[in-house]
């Protein structure tokens, strides 16, 4: 209770409040009381001109902090314009978004007559009163259930209609606790002519309610039906060609769009969430990304939340191979959640990453690698991973890391890979690029090497969680896993774009998160040094050893 703690300010409030009844005819002060809940509050009538405004000047329990409220006392109409609805606190010239600690009650009170007075003028012309009070897009939606989402790529499409045009929609709806919001992903012109809407995943519709949408671009003098009345909004878009079958409407007029929907006997005016404004929010290096096809092996917690950042990031092709299935105790680490339970991680992941980029591209293999599994499959997820820009290891198997170094190697690709360690202490990013760092077997054992001339080899995990196993789980959260995910991600956009003078100056790092092997705190970071990449030993042939090889190689193309 301010009032009580701060007796000086108090004494101020009262003095200023009642100088003002004593000086202003327009002010009729009724007194001073304490509301249940404690809050000091003043009650006045406003008088403009034959007209009485009966309000309460209510201090809230942190004043002078923030700012008292203004609002009617037992009247539920609307008196302004500038009022959060009918019954509604008042909108002032002192708000949250300007209030310092030095403005007094009575302030607020003067400046709401002058608001009341200005509106309701002895002339009987009501004056507008400026507004400085700009309601955010979150704002304005806050109290509407019915959305309609107006992507950039549908506000061009319905800007190019011609008046009379009228089409046929698909919508997806989205339902959530707080809102319903419909997505238009496709509207057709005729049987053989459809618009898709690319901002939207075209893997959403498998997860949502869909609802067909009728749409019409009405002229400019022609006013959009009310929907405060069913039966005139029915006989309005009936004069439109609609019929009563038609349940969602979109009537496009000028630059506006205006969606109803249609329940029973009662019609709705839907809320539009507008186009947000283009801007620019990666480089142009990241651009090219988009060609880039990434193979990661392993879509556990640590690889499902590197893929997500790689697509985020705009990377525009994914390979993706695991075989494991996602279970409820996944979920304190993984990027999934309940909706995904009991798929297999590698599909659920591959839906992920369309819904976070429409126009990424996903391939996925359900198997084991280094696992038992026929050898014409392993063959096959092998070759497609030499084929691809970057192969990730984000098993931290050391049986998984051997085969696809030996691919890595093979295919001269670079590979990249991260490893969380045990007990929330931090873990470990690095990459092989062929000739610039050594092959990735000998970068890890470069890093196993400087882990043990420091005699602090880290934890880590000795629990199969694909296939069970002995060994104690691997101890850390999400925060630790993302926190290693996220380093990894950047040395892997940093590989694929080739940057020269790359942002990392070594290609191996040791990442703290709290005290633990080599760190003391957390975000301590140490640099591995690798060395630089040793020449390749290559055996050559003289010729007449080669000309018996290749007459080798030609028998084995002769028929037996």
């Amino acid at each position: 209770m301010w009032y009580v703690t701060n007796l000086a300010r108090f004494k101020s409030e009262r003095e200023a409040l009642d100088g003002l009844a004593a000086d202003a005819e327009w002010l009729r002060p009724l007194g001073w009381r304490v509301d249940q809940s404690m809050r000091l509050v003043f009650d006045a009538d406003i008088c403009v001109g034959e007209r009485e405004f009966p309000l309460s000047l209510q201090y809230p329990a942190h004043f002078p902090h923030t700012p008292p409220s203004v609002l009617p006392r037992g009247d539920e109409t609307r008196w302004s314009v500038h009022q959060f609805g009918p019954g509604g606190e008042l909108c002032l010239e002192y708000r949250p978004d300007n209030w310092t600690s030095d403005i007094m009650g009575v302030q607020l009170v003067e400046s709401a007559h002058h608001l009341l007075a200005t509106e309701n003028p002895a002339s009987g012309i009501p004056q507008a009163v400026a507004s400085a009070h700009r309601l955010s897009l979150g704002q304005s939606l806050r109290a509407r259930y019915l959305r309609f989402l107006v992507t950039r790529e549908l506000n061009g499409f319905l800007a190019g209609l011609t008046v009379g045009t009228k089409l046929t929609g698909h919508a997806v709806m989205l339902f959530r606790p707080e809102a319903i919001i419909y997505v238009v992903d496709k509207i057709s012109r005729s049987e053989a002519d459809v618009w898709t809407n690319e901002a939207v995943p075209a893997s959403l519709s498998t997860e949502t309610y869909e609802r067909q949408v009728s749409i019409l671009r009405i002229p400019n003098d022609v006013p959009v039906p009310s929907a405060a009345n069913f039966e005139e909004f029915r006989i309005a878009v009936s004069e439109f060609g609609f019929s009563d079958d038609e349940t969602f409407l979109v009537l496009v007029r000028d630059e506006q769009i205006h969606p109803f929907a249609v329940f029973k006997d009662s019609v709705y005016a839907v809320a539009t969430v507008p186009p947000h404004v283009e801007a620019k929010r990666l480089d142009d290096g990241h651009q090219h990304l988009q060609s880039k096809l990434v193979g990661v092996v392993g879509c556990g917690s640590l690889g499902s939340k590197f893929a997500t950042m790689l697509a985020r990031s705009g990377v525009g092709r994914f390979y993706l191979v695991d075989d494991d299935v996602l279970l409820p105790d996944n979920f304190m680490r993984h990027d999934l959640d309940w909706r995904d339970v009991g798929t297999h991680k590698v599909n659920a992941t591959a839906q992920r990453l369309r819904h976070v980029n429409p126009t990424v591209e996903v391939a996925v293999r359900r198997i084991r690698v280094a696992g038992q599994e026929a050898s014409e499959d392993a063959e096959s997820v092998l070759g497609r991973l030499a084929a691809c820009d970057l192969i990730v290891d984000a098993t931290a198997n050391p049986n998984v890391f051997n085969l696809l170094a030996s691919i890595a190697g093979s295919a001269q690709k670079p590979m990249t890979w991260a490893e969380v360690f045990g007990g929330g202490i931090g873990g470990l990013i690095a990459r092989s690029r062929p000739n610039i760092e050594p092959s990735p077997q000998l970068v890890r054992r470069a890093i196993e090497n400087w882990f043990g001339e420091r005699v602090a080899t880290p934890v880590r995990a000795t629990r199969d969680y694909a296939t069970g196993g002995e060994g104690p789980p691997l101890i850390a959260d999400d925060a630790d896993v993302t926190s290693i995910a996220a380093p990894a991600a950047r040395l892997a956009i940093d590989t694929l774009l080739n940057r020269d003078p790359s942002y990392f100056s070594h290609s191996a790092y040791a990442i703290g998160l709290g005290a633990g092997s080599v760190f003391s705190q957390a975000f301590e970071t140490y640099p591995i040094d690798l060395g630089v990449a040793p020449e390749e030993e290559k055996r050559t042939l003289n010729t007449e050893e080669a000309g018996a090889q290749l007459t080798a190689i030609v028998k084995l193309f002769k028929p037996q």
